[in-house]
């Protein structure tokens, strides 16, 4: 083993040992494959894999080692060639140690073989697919470049695959070959493949016993002819699932029946239970301890109706909801119509709001988008410090677009949100007041190397002549855990004369945050500024917190705990926040 250098000798205890030299019961000693003549890494590891293993003992005949020398030599051959290697002079011989034989290989790997040509010849049906043409381009052998079967194999099984994904089920290769020449050291590659018809979805059959067959059809959001791929074989079972009537869902192709270009598709729906509730507690330095329940119908009828009811108790606000939502039949999927109504209780910073509304609303949601229009009935009854309670009612109507383009609503690194709404009402359409209230929020995040940055910003604006009939839920407030820290809840907002906060009509906000890992992926810590008021007067100066927290990446999303100090000139005392959940 003299001729062996040192790296090689590591390597070929590391790597051949453990699965060649393998020692029968009972024996004294064990054979061991001696392998010299290569230093390269790729070619011992690849040698060493296809080698058979070492079964007889050193007591073997020394025609069954001959017999292993001249297996082993052929597999590694085979290995070798993988590489480029069609040259290779292999020895094989038996070396003797103390009181066994072990088998040996002596390999010289010679000149390695070059890419001299590629051919590639696609039907046109598919060459023009962006994705197949991608694939193609990015694992195209250079010409030049050292031969590479395992790269020659990925190029060819991938994009079989990819094709037949797309639905090309009777894809198949008319030529795929390499041709080597050993005199010359070149290899010249060529594939041929035939597309064959693209196939579609045929009857799609949902065993379930939740909706009605036609619903739960659409509710599976792939209809008949529409062109059979793994992806819309995914979104099927995605729907189905996500749709919340299913506890689990089986999507079964038929292949075996398939024809006419055309695939039916079984699926297994079994239902969710019915009911489900959920009990929650928390804390957040905004509201203090809070505790809620939720309970949800999934299921009302076979026409996919759903239920759901939720409440919300702290010392500062008290809130229960209810809602009734219906599919849209015509996209059940995406679209829904929600009956609804509220009724909230706020006492904080001197008001004490009591409100109730009920309406309905279209709601339509694809992919990252919410788009909703809504008209209700809202009775505000609002008193501001000491003086009298006033009551007011609204009509009104409004509507809503957001965008959740966030990689993880847990604990995002990056991506952008954004939500914006608009709403009013008009005096003779039972309505105290005329009005028109806007509001918009931007925020993302960014990740650079290991630091993640956050950004967001907010802005909101009411039009009216009368602002004094305005309601305190409609009005703007800031200050907090989610707004401008440093400052107490909502206590960002103009005040009266007695110096009760009432709300602004205009809203203007910014945040910039930046984070770094301290504890592996989990523990962060982040060094943040805040800016913003809520003000009746244009020429409000903006308010200013500045502060450090930590971040944790919890089970159940981030928790946030922050050290802000307000930057107004007060001499304000620094002030914690503790919340759940992203900076949006």
């Amino acid at each position: 083993m003299a001729d062996w250098p040192a790296r090689g000798h590591l390597i070929r205890r590391s790597l051949l040992a453990g699965w060649l030299f393998v020692a029968p019961a009972g024996a004294h000693a064990a054979p061991n494959l001696q392998l010299t003549g290569l230093e390269e890494v790729d070619l011992i590891t690849n040698v060493g894999l296809s080698v058979p293993r070492v079964t007889f003992s050193c007591n073997a005949s020394t025609a069954q080692i001959r017999r292993y020398v001249d297996a082993a030599a052929r597999a590694a051959e085979e290995a070798l060639q993988a590489y480029g290697y069609f040259n290779a002079r292999i020895e094989g011989r038996i070396d003797v140690r103390d009181d066994c034989r072990d088998p040996a290989l002596h390999v010289e790997k010679g000149p390695v073989t070059t890419v001299r040509s590629v051919e590639i010849d696609l039907a046109d049906s598919i060459e023009s697919i962006e994705s197949v043409r991608s694939f193609v381009e990015e694992n195209r052998p250079e010409v030049g470049a050292p031969l590479d079967q395992a790269a020659y194999d990925a190029l060819r099984d991938g994009l079989l695959t990819r094709v037949q994904r797309l639905g090309y089920l009777d894809a198949r290769f008319s030529r795929h070959e390499i041709r080597v020449d050993p005199e010359e050291q070149a290899a010249d590659i060529a594939l041929a493949l035939e597309a064959g018809g693209r196939y579609r979805f045929g009857e799609l059959d949902i065993e379930q016993t939740v909706l009605n067959p036609e619903l739960a059809r659409k509710m599976a959001g792939v209809e008949r002819g529409a062109p059979y791929t793994s992806r819309n074989l995914l979104s099927i079972n995605q729907n189905l699932s996500g749709a919340e009537y299913f506890d689990s869902v089986s999507v079964r192709p038929d292949l075996d029946r398939r024809e006419d270009l055309a695939v039916p598709v079984d699926v297994v729906a079994r239902r969710s239970p019915r009911t489900s509730w959920e009990l929650r507690a928390g804390y957040a330095t905004d509201v203090g301890p809070r505790v809620g329940a939720n309970v949800k119908r999934r299921y009302v009828n076979k026409r996919g109706h759903r239920w759901a009811a939720r409440t919300q108790l702290s010392a500062i606000e008290q809130r229960l909801n209810t809602s009734y939502s219906i599919p849209r039949s015509a996209d059940p999927l995406r679209e829904r119509y929600d009956i609804y109504a509220r009724v909230t209780r706020h006492d904080n910073n001197s008001i004490v709001t009591t409100e109730a509304a009920s309406g309905v609303q279209w709601v339509r949601e694809t992919d990252r988008w919410t788009r909703s229009l809504f008209t209700e009935y809202l009775l505000d009854r609002t008193r501001y410090g000491d003086n009298p309670a006033e009551s007011q009612g609204f009509a009104v109507v409004g509507g809503r677009l957001g965008y959740d383009g966030l990689d993880d609503p847990l604990f995002p690194t990056r991506g952008v949100v954004f939500d914006v709404s608009l709403q009013g009402a008009a005096e003779p359409v039972l309505s105290a007041a005329n009005f028109v209230r806007a509001r918009g929020l931007v925020g993302g995040y960014h990740s650079l190397g290991r630091w993640i940055f956050a950004g967001r910003a907010e802005a909101g604006v009411i039009s009216t002549d009368d602002f004094d009939s305005i309601p305190r839920s409609l009005r703007f407030f800031t200050g907090g855990d989610r707004s401008v820290r440093g400052y107490d809840y909502e206590s960002l907002s103009p005040r009266d004369e007695e110096g009760t906060r009432t709300g602004g009509k205009y809203l203007l906000v910014g945040s910039l945050e930046a984070m770094h890992p301290v504890v592996g992926d989990d523990w962060y810590l982040a060094g943040f500024v805040d800016t913003g008021n809520a003000y009746t007067d244009p020429e409000a100066d903006l308010k200013t917190g500045a502060g450090v927290g930590v971040r944790w990446r919890s089970p159940v999303g981030m928790v946030r705990l922050d050290v802000a100090q307000p930057l107004d000139g007060s001499g304000g005392l620094p002030r914690l926040h503790l919340g759940l959940g992203a900076a949006f």
